[in-house]
């Protein structure tokens, strides 16, 4: 039997649009074994000419210290008559290198896990001589930008009610609409255990909370002076520190004098373990590591955001009373001692509250979902 190709259309504007992908692959496979040819493509990087492919190299600029432009960026863009401009402007530049690409790759389905690749990424199909379904996986979890919904794409897949809810106001119909939440990789759904046995497996100390401090895959600026806070408020805790590829600041987290016992980690693949033996989160607002912390029934404290699409994250969190937020080292220091001593807000409700909000089948339901229009 020959493999039906599924290709999902993306750019490296930070890592979670490639991690949604790559679940949702994940669980195409475990659904239907070697059905699916799932081809994940950075059509911006590869395809686009230059300057253009050079936009993903941004983002993380954008995203750290250029954060006030990002934010003019999302509200200017999100102006109806704005978005259509750039789109119009855009594609009679791009078109023929894209829509060649997609033709050579003759996909039986495109998948668009980027808000830039649903309105192009139709032009895109068009182009290329093909009449296939075009699905649209939101990948951000509640404020997603207007850009997402291109009402003419036949499947609209969002992580939660409040998205969907954005959706229909941009124009989506409502009965190509479908909330399945956040695709994560299947290796979470196991982090759903006994938290000392995760805490012995990495030979942590079972009686103490644990706090997992997590920096993203380059590690923020904040998360030496976070840890350092709370190395020196929370005497009764014990602190795991992933600093991700940031090589200096781990070398530096490694140098430190730690009040309390302390492991540093680098850039980890055992996240879903991290996790498991954790009892505090403290993150920025990514929807893709919020989801995983739910599965694993991790309250978040959330210790910052992009403006624009994490905004709606910070205030899902609270309004569930799943986690909080908290801006300064020192506030998310009280916050975590708090949380360990019971002053205020019992940690083990704010946990069930995590674990209520959880879909650990997202990442199943999505794959299902798309396997109906193959």
């Amino acid at each position: 039997m020959n493999k039906k190709k599924i290709l999902f259309l993306m750019s490296d504007t930070g890592g979670g649009h490639r991690a949604s992908a790559k679940a949702i692959g994940e669980a195409l496979e475990y659904l239907y074994p070697g059905r699916y040819e799932v081809i994940i493509e950075d059509v911006w990087s590869n395809h686009m000419p230059w300057p253009m492919n050079l936009l993903p190299d941004t983002y993380g600029w954008l995203s750290g210290p250029g954060k006030p432009l990002w934010a003019l960026l999302w509200m200017v863009t999100s102006y109806r008559k704005m978005q259509s401009a750039m789109f119009t402007s855009v594609a009679p530049i791009i078109k023929d290198s894209v829509a060649s690409y997609i033709a050579s790759a003759k996909p039986d389905l495109c998948v668009s896990v980027h808000p830039l690749m649903n309105h192009l990424g139709m032009k895109w199909i068009e182009q290329a001589g093909l009449n296939i379904p075009f699905i649209t996986v939101v990948t951000d979890m509640v404020s997603l930008h207007p850009s997402w919904i291109c009402p003419e794409v036949d499947r609209c897949l969002v992580s939660t009610e409040e998205a969907k809810d954005r959706a229909l106001k941009f124009g989506m119909p409502e009965e190509k609409i479908a909330v399945h939440g956040q695709p994560v990789s299947l290796k979470f759904s196991r982090t759903r255990g006994k938290k000392y046995e995760f805490k012995e497996k990495l030979g942590l100390d079972p009686m103490r909370p644990a706090v997992l401090l997590v920096g993203g895959g380059e590690g923020y600026g904040q998360l030496y002076k976070i840890a350092r806070r709370i190395s020196a408020t929370v005497s009764r805790a014990q602190l795991l520190v992933v600093s991700g590829r940031n090589r200096k600041l781990k070398k530096r987290l490694e140098q430190a004098n730690w009040e309390i016992p302390t492991r540093v980690f680098g850039f980890v693949n055992n996240m879903p373990d991290l996790m498991g033996a954790s009892d505090i989160l403290v993150t920025k607002a990514g929807p893709g590591t919020i989801s995983e912390a739910f599965i694993a029934g991790l309250p978040p404290l959330i210790c910052g955001y992009i403006p624009g699409q994490e905004a709606g994250n910070v205030k899902y969190v609270i309004r569930h009373r799943a986690g909080s937020y908290a801006r300064t080292s020192r506030k998310i220091a009280k916050t975590v001692q708090d949380w360990v001593d019971g002053a205020g807000t019992n940690l083990q409700v704010l946990a069930r509250n995590a674990a209520r909000l959880a879909r650990p089948n997202a990442s199943f339901d999505i794959a299902a979902d798309i396997h109906k229009f193959v």
